[in-house]
């Protein structure tokens, strides 16, 4: 079955310079065994010793979040559309955290406003928490990036009508 990988910029060097690549794949899991091979040192970036994606490391299939799916296990079909976005630090400016709770209206529930954001701003989000129905979302996430990228996503989130409250201590753990 036909998958296509959208390969981070960082990542592409491992990719022959290619910021997309085909890949044959049951699942998440059989999709980053598939890359390894054909471009191998990629995995290594993506996961620990143990197989398991790092912390910072997020792929959403058909822009939904796997945790919210099955994780590496998420089944995959011809087709599919998969992203993946890792945190990767540089540049001038230090990159820091910040932790916050995004509570969505209910007709933003199902827009995929956290991706885009990541994309859009260059902002790694680490979901913490996550609560999610028809008729509410809440998510309460750790959000990495130059403070002026966080500033402008948060910006965005807030444009679209979603309530961002900072968080404090361990409550976000």
């Amino acid at each position: 079955m036909a998958i296509k990988v959208r390969i981070p910029t960082p990542l592409q060097k491992l990719t022959n310079n290619q910021g997309e690549v085909a890949c044959e794949a049951a699942t998440v899991n059989d999709m980053l065994v598939d890359i390894e091979k054909r471009y191998p040192g990629i995995r290594e970036r993506l996961c620990d010793g143990e197989g398991k994606l790092r912390r910072f490391v997020n792929i959403y299939v058909n822009e939904e979040d796997i945790r919210f799916l099955q994780g590496q296990d998420t089944k995959l079909k011809d087709g599919d559309d998969i992203s993946i976005i890792p945190a990767i630090a540089g540049g001038a400016e230090k990159n820091v955290t910040k932790r916050v709770t995004l509570v969505f209206p209910q007709n933003r529930i199902q827009e995929p406003a956290v991706f885009t954001m990541a994309k859009k701003f260059d902002v790694m989000p680490n979901i913490r928490k996550a609560r999610v129905t028809e008729t509410v979302g809440e998510m309460t996430l750790e959000l990495e990036g130059t403070p002026k990228n966080l500033e402008e996503g948060i910006k965005f989130l807030q444009a679209k009508g979603i309530k961002v409250e900072s968080v404090s201590g361990d409550s976000a753990s």
